[in-house]
This record gives structure tokens, C-alpha cells and sequence, in this order.
């Protein structure tokens, strides 16, 4: 009976062990003429994707390590607004609690009507990743789960939201 016991409570342990979830979180807050993107991310799942993406030791306490994880994210984060690419820039990356923050800032023209963002980051490691994204635009918010085979989301400015690849 004690074997049976403990082999219950050793499953039930290392059920809610053996599987991760793997989530980033995108807040992107539209201004009159810019974006301000918010991206909360675990800070031990950015490391690992660095050093494997790059093959050198992922410290993001370090300047060189935030160089590589502006690398990344040219390649795995993207916008475009009206169909057209736009920049962003790097405003900081901090820690907060269990997350770590990087924030981003994009001009926008004040007409803008549609605003896609193509969310990678994390699913070249992960295929389970999920990265959802928060349009906030006035009073209105909309929220998109983003996924490996569909990793882009678009918000309409003029009308309510839509999904699309």
C-alpha cells in the first residue's frame, strides 16, 4: 500500500513537471504616430534560443547578449503597416519578476489603416510555442494567439479584427 502511496504522489509530482508551456506575450499599444510594443518573454527560454541560434553562452544580464537577441528578433519579429514594412526601434529590455521585457517603439504614419505583426520569436525552439499579441488601440482591444503555422496577426484600424498568414 505505501509503494502505491508514493508512486501516486511521485506521478502526480512530476505530471505538472514534464510538460512546459511555452508563451511570450506582445502588448502593442497604438499611438496617433507610433507604436510602443511591449514583449514579455521567459528570460531562460530567450537564453537557450540564443546560444542555440548562435552557438555562444546567452547571458542577458550582458550587452553582448542583448546584441544577439536584437538579431533574433530582426529576423523573428516583424510589422507592417498597410501592407509596407516599418522599423522599430530598441527603447530597453529590464526583468520583472519572471519575465523578461523588451520594449519596442515604431513610427506610424497618423492615417495608418492596418497594422500586421508577424510573431516568430521562440517557435524556431519550441513548436508548441504560442506568442500572443494585444492590439490596444483607443478603447478597443483585440488579441490574437499566434502559432508556428500561423504566426501573424492583423488589426484593422477602420474595422474590427481579422487573422491572416
Amino acid at each position: 500500500m505505501k509503494k502505491l502511496i508514493y508512486s501516486l504522489i511521485i506521478l502526480s509530482l512530476t505530471a505538472f513537471t514534464m510538460h512546459k508551456y511555452y508563451v511570450s506575450v506582445t502588448e502593442i499599444h497604438i499611438k496617433p504616430d507610433k507604436l510602443e510594443i511591449i514583449i514579455r518573454t521567459f528570460p531562460d527560454d530567450i537564453e537557450r534560443v540564443l546560444t542555440e541560434t548562435y552557438h555562444s553562452k546567452a547571458d542577458l544580464s550582458k550587452r553582448p547578449t542583448r546584441e544577439l537577441l536584437k538579431m533574433y528578433l530582426l529576423t523573428h519579429f516583424s510589422i507592417d503597416v498597410d501592407s509596407m514594412p516599418v522599423e522599430y526601434k530598441f527603447s530597453g529590455f529590464t526583468q520583472e519578476d519572471e519575465f523578461y521585457i523588451i520594449l519596442l517603439e515604431a513610427k506610424i504614419p497618423g492615417n495608418t489603416k492596418q497594422i500586421s505583426i508577424k510573431n516568430t520569436i521562440l517557435q524556431d525552439l519550441f513548436d508548441e510555442q504560442k506568442n500572443i499579441v494585444h492590439f490596444f488601440y483607443k478603447r478597443d482591444k483585440a488579441s490574437f494567439i499566434l502559432i508556428k503555422e500561423e504566426p501573424v496577426a492583423v488589426y484593422e484600424l477602420t474595422k474590427k479584427v481579422a487573422n491572416s498568414n
